[in-house]
């Protein structure tokens, strides 16, 4: 239930709070009280932390500024920070970044990995982000931070040979920048809602992921289908990769599983809260659910052990 009462108070007053989240270790009792206090306080503020704010600046990363805009990823990354709201993913990106030649993200949303992975990077990076209003903020994000080699595409992601134009989902989210906006066809997560579907072009992955020794993909449930048509150069060159496996995308699950096997992938689960500690997998025991029982939907998929 929303509390009225929360949204008057001054954003300021929970900055203690803030602090106690960014500073403490998860298991501590404060920083397990003080995160339940500000989810409440999220709640209440739902549409109208923009409003309140010019810029979002989290505070565990305050050399970064992000626009003020209505959104999941962005509310998260003010009241809880980077760490906070994306565990080890964000710390493990950045490392991987730092390292590689040439970064290909797809799925930027508003721009919160691509702001961290291009800050480290010194190599080549592509964007990609299908939702015209979403990427016009990925945009406007990179600027903020005076990322100007980023390349940003427009653009959904498929599979084949040829461009060609695709039907992509906008959820009905109640947001202004949806997080889960997916294509309408070879999606193996179903079940969502509809607030409207949009024509956007469709880029052959064939093409971006060549020479790329960093790949993320955060599809919302047509990561199988990519990878498949990509799977000849994954085994070929075995590019690092950042994955969300949801529970529901079995065939994901078993796709990485049999990837890691012949192309001797290390498999790392990344948890999102409730600790730090990366987990390494067997191959033949990773399926699908798994992330789900460390906290997380990141997978790393590398070529060895990440730091």
């Amino acid at each position: 239930m929303i509390d009225p009462m929360i949204r008057s108070v001054p954003l300021s007053f929970f900055r203690p709070l803030r602090q106690a989240v960014r500073d403490l270790p998860r298991w501590n009792p404060v920083r397990i009280a003080a995160t339940i206090v500000l989810r409440r306080a999220a709640l209440a503020n739902r549409h109208h932390l923009a409003g309140r704010l010019t810029e979002i600046r989290p505070l565990d990363e305050p050399m970064l500024s992000f626009e003020a805009v209505d959104s999941m990823v962005m509310d998260a990354v003010f009241w809880f920070g980077v760490r906070g709201y994306e565990g080890t993913a964000a710390r493990i990106w950045t490392d991987l970044c730092q390292r590689a030649e040439s970064v290909l993200e797809i799925g930027g949303n508003v721009g919160l990995f691509s702001v961290l992975g291009a800050r480290a990077s010194s190599g080549i990076y592509t964007a990609v982000e299908p939702v015209p209003v979403v990427a016009a903020t990925l945009r406007a994000n990179l600027a903020r931070n005076g990322l100007t080699r980023v390349e940003v595409l427009e653009a959904a992601v498929v599979s084949g040979d040829e461009v060609r134009n695709v039907a992509l989902n906008l959820p009905d989210e109640g947001r202004k920048m949806p997080v889960g906006a997916h294509l309408v066809d070879d999606v193996e997560v179903v079940g969502r809602s509809t607030r409207t579907q949009i024509v956007v072009p469709g880029l052959p992955i064939r093409q971006l992921a060549d020479g790329r020794d960093l790949i993320k993909i955060d599809a919302e449930g047509i990561e199988a289908v990519l990878l498949a048509d990509i799977r000849a150069l994954l085994v070929d060159r075995r590019p690092n990769l950042l994955i969300e496996v949801l529970p529901e995308a079995k065939r994901l699950g078993e796709m990485l599983a049999a990837l890691a096997s012949e192309a001797n992938y290390q498999i790392h689960v990344l948890p999102a809260w409730g600790s730090d500690r990366i987990v390494t997998v067997p191959a033949a025991s990773f399926t699908s659910e798994l992330p789900r029982t460390y906290n997380s939907k990141d997978v790393v998929l590398s070529t060895g052990p990440l730091n």
